[in-house]
């Protein structure tokens, strides 16, 4: 699915096949299948029948994905670097996720208190939620 001579796109499509969609993370394409099965990768949208995959709905499992020689707390602890003016892009505080939601802060505490979005505490105390998380939960795809 790449840029063909005669195209004349200069950005990457949002929208990529399964083949595109595995080629893009640098896996084969039933180990992909495996991970849209498992839940750990993104189920596809459909476009008139045709399943499509969302570039930046990849981007954000990706991310989840422990590296190397890490376990899964290492990693949500390492994604958890924020400089005052601009977070992590793979996490948001509650503060930040209300920003982009045009909600309170508390309203996005309650809802990780009642169960409704999934949320981790970074050093004991501070709350963090995964890109991931949220693009799942403005997808309303059960979790």
């Amino acid at each position: 699915m790449g840029l063909k001579a005669g195209d004349t796109y200069s950005y990457p499509p949002r929208g990529l096949c399964r083949e595109a969609a595995a080629r893009y993370l640098g896996i084969p394409a039933e180990l992909f299948d495996d991970l849209v099965r498992s839940g750990q990768l993104p189920e596809p949208r459909l476009l008139s029948g045709a399943a499509v995959w969302d570039r930046h709905h990849l981007d954000a499992a990706f991310e989840a994905f422990p590296t190397a020689g890490s376990s899964r707390s290492q990693v949500s602890a390492s994604l958890v670097h924020e400089t005052a003016d601009q977070p992590h892009p793979n996490v948001y505080t509650p503060e930040t996720l209300a920003k982009r939601w045009r909600c309170s802060a508390n309203h996005v505490r309650n809802m990780i208190k009642r169960g409704n979005l999934p949320a981790f505490r970074s050093g004991g105390r501070l709350l963090r939620i995964r890109t991931a998380d949220v693009i799942t939960h403005e997808a309303g795809e059960p979790r």
